[in-house]
């Protein structure tokens, strides 16, 4: 089975952009991913006992800002260290990255919720990436594998517990699901470390698409779900036709007899 955490950024007032995005692991992987967090906790919070949430977000505050505990053991220079060394592990470890941006003036033109719209994208890219998956098995005689969809616990989960029912039941606007098992699951992403990965994915695009800060995001950006060097797993939802991130200059390379995605 293959696991797709996502976590959100942008939901607030001032943000210019919804994110939701995150990592699909194969089950095996969840050990190594976890144990790798462990042991810069370890490493940086010796006298942590209990698991310390990751939280991207907090270990950039700027000097002088309050800095959440534990995190306000560290000077400034040590968190931003920690910071990158968990966007190292990302990218050096076997797992996917997925990810939607939503301009929320795009949203609002459309009368759409950024999180539901974010959502159904994900869903259909995390199924094709399982398609693809699967057809590779067949071909190679193995066992085909079914995808599961774990959310960090918002104000959205019976919103996006009823969308996702809808979605199993008559498709996403681009199709019928097909390797997605029953609703997501949701939990707190303090007691789970793959969230806090999937928040880390977030922010990171999150920093790429409201504030143009492409540090974060350039260290990952390999990572993101693509098959013969096209880009699936990356979506800009945006009003500017001429926009020339990653994801639209992407999109709009894709050979014409392709399906949209």
């Amino acid at each position: 089975m293959y696991i797709l955490y996502l976590d959100e950024s942008g939901n607030h007032a001032e943000a210019s952009h919804f994110v939701l995005a995150g990592l699909a692991v194969f089950e095996r992987e969840i050990h190594w991913f976890s144990q790798d967090l462990d042991s810069l906790q370890l490493e940086y919070l010796p006298e942590e006992i209990e698991p310390v949430h990751f939280h991207a977000a907090r270990l950039r505050v700027r000097d002088g800002d309050k800095v959440e505990a534990p995190w306000e053991k560290l000077p400034r220079e040590k968190r931003l260290e920690l910071k990158d060394r968990v966007y190292d592990i990302i990218r050096g470890r076997r797992g996917v990255l997925f990810g939607c941006a939503v301009e929320k003036r795009y949203s609002a033109l459309r009368r759409e919720d950024p999180y539901e719209r974010a959502f159904e994208d994900l869903i259909s890219r995390f199924d094709l990436f399982m398609s693809r998956i699967n057809r590779y098995a067949i071909s190679e005689n193995r066992e085909e594998q079914r995808g599961l969809v774990v959310l960090a616990e918002s104000s959205y989960e019976k919103t996006i517990a009823i969308l996702a029912r809808r979605l199993r039941e008559t498709g996403t606007r681009w199709g019928q699901l097909r390797n997605v098992t029953e609703v997501p699951l949701f939990a707190p992403a303090s007691a789970t470390r793959l969230l806090q990965y999937a928040d880390f994915c977030a922010n990171a695009i999150y920093g790429r698409y409201h504030s143009k800060l492409t540090g974060d995001f350039d260290k990952i950006a390999g990572k993101f779900d693509q098959d013969s060097n096209i880009l699936h797993g990356l979506a800009h939802l945006t009003t500017d036709p001429y926009c020339s991130c990653l994801a639209c200059f992407s999109r709009r390379s894709r050979p014409p007899n392709l399906p949209p995605i």
